[in-house]
């Protein structure tokens, strides 16, 4: 009945919500995001000096431009 493998989740960006999909989380903010709203980023690791493939939200991604 209260199976937490299936607990419904939301979009953080645009509300969108479901219980049968795979839910993400953004790399920076770290909020639930659908895939639609997530993108594939470039991103400097100052710690390695290595470039890594990070996946952030629209709205991050918007900050990133500003």
């Amino acid at each position: 009945m209260n199976d937490p493998d299936r607990s419904p989740w939301i979009c953080h960006y645009c509300g969108y919500t479901s219980s049968t999909t795979e839910s993400r989380a953004c790399d920076q903010c770290y909020k639930i995001t659908c895939s639609a709203h997530l993108q594939r980023s470039m991103r400097l690791n100052k710690n390695s000096g290595l470039y890594e493939i990070t996946t952030i939200c629209a709205e991050c991604a918007l900050e990133e431009l500003l």
